[in-house]
């Protein structure tokens, strides 16, 4: 696996956002027969709570958009120092081109700043972070904006028992600068991936695989037909392939508790470092069953692991390791220097670590999501491609 390590890399600053929409998992007393301790039972082991869920029409760019605008109003950042935009996604607004392009737009950044998509789940933020350092180190570039969004909460079925009360939506934005003097604390990252399990976490519907072709509906009615006919999952739910993702979770939590606590303890031993050297371990929040888990196979104790993103949140994917940075360390984070060891883990499969100091810095805590006044829903966008195409709008 890829070791790598850093030295003149500075994380300068932090942001978060989450839609204001919070649901609690006490307001959905009628999908457990009402019953409270049922709830509770569930929350102390698996840490359900809260979740944010955004507004139907609010894709993972908006999101995204608001974390950089705040990020770069809070820091008073000259937009020309941007040497390049990085968007971690999983569902982007268009099939192409790259959304960091709408993005880049958005926050007007010149035209000196590069954009480009990175294609990615829950391990996304480690892998863009280490894109982006390897960029910087090299003096590719000496400022990277670094944004991750995702939504899997907003269009799940809430009859959904298994999904529905995991998953939270959010967006991340990370500031990284080129440190001419070596750092005290040097960056280490190890990542890791295994095709073998493609298929263990996967949307398999409505790619190029098995693709929607509006053409074939005259010529073959059958081959787009089949994609949209239900039929019953493992749960007695009606689904489709063009809507439902597969998860096996059995495979995963395998994986999950397998490899991932070797990785971390092979980057520990790369970067010289133990359980006793690292005060945080900011684990992917996948659950808390989870994070405590994978915390005790790697050798660190339950209070060195927090779960506290995913009470308040939910699993917010490729967001949820920046998430748990700002809200529990927001407060420490603007005049002192903390070391944290960040491990996610996921689809692919995947896996991506990194130890990191950050300290000093801008964090703008988890602040609530702010449409922009020229945001367009999702029926607005309709009738403007609509409008577009037939020739009736001219840029």
């Amino acid at each position: 696996m890829p070791q790598s390590k850093f030295e003149h890399v500075k994380i300068s600053g932090m942001q978060v956002v989450v839609p204001p929409k919070e649901i609690c998992i006490y307001d959905e007393l009628h999908y457990y027969g009402g019953s409270v301790k049922k709830v509770d039972r569930m929350r102390k082991m698996v840490g359900f709570w809260k979740r944010r869920v955004a507004d139907r029409g609010v894709t993972p760019s908006d999101l995204a958009i608001d974390a950089g605008e705040k990020l770069i109003a809070g820091m008073d950042i000259d937009k020309k120092s941007i040497d390049a935009l990085i968007f971690v996604v999983q569902k982007p607004d268009v099939p192409n081109p790259a959304t960091a392009f709408f993005i880049h737009q958005k926050l007007c950044l010149p035209k000196t700043c590069m954009a480009f998509d990175m294609n990615l789940g829950c391990p996304g933020w480690v892998y863009g972070l280490y894109v982006a350092h390897s960029m910087i180190e090299s003096k590719a570039c000496k400022r990277i904006l670094l944004l991750t969004g995702d939504t899997p909460a907003s269009y799940l079925n809430l009859d959904d028992r298994i999904k529905a009360p995991l998953f939270g939506d959010a967006a991340s934005a990370t500031l990284l600068d080129y440190s001419q003097e070596p750092s005290i604390s040097p960056s280490f990252f190890e990542i890791g991936s295994d095709g073998e399990g493609f298929e263990l976490i996967i949307k398999p519907g409505l790619g190029e695989r098995i693709k929607y072709v509006p053409q074939m509906d005259q010529v073959d009615p059958e081959f787009n037909k089949v994609i949209f006919e239900p039929f019953k999952e493992f749960d007695g739910r009606n689904v489709n392939l063009a809507g439902e993702s597969y998860m096996d979770g059995v495979a995963v939590f395998n994986f999950t508790m397998t490899v991932v606590p070797e990785h971390i303890k092979s980057l520990m031993k790369f970067a010289g470092e133990s359980p006793d050297t690292i005060p945080y371990l900011m684990l992917h929040q996948a659950n808390k069953q989870i994070v405590q888990t994978v915390a005790s196979a790697a050798g660190f104790p339950e209070n060195k692991a927090s779960y506290e993103a995913f009470e308040n949140y939910g699993n917010q994917t490729i967001s949820s390791i920046p998430a748990l940075i700002c809200h529990t360390l927001k407060d420490k984070l603007k005049n002192n220097s903390e070391k944290m060891l960040c491990s996610s883990f996921g689809n692919g499969l995947s896996w991506a670590s990194c130890i990191i100091t950050l300290g000093n810095m801008f964090c703008g805590g988890v602040k609530d999501f702010e449409k922009r006044p020229d945001h367009m829903g999702r029926n607005e966008v309709i009738n403007y491609w609509k409008e577009k195409m037939k020739g009736n709008i001219n840029d």
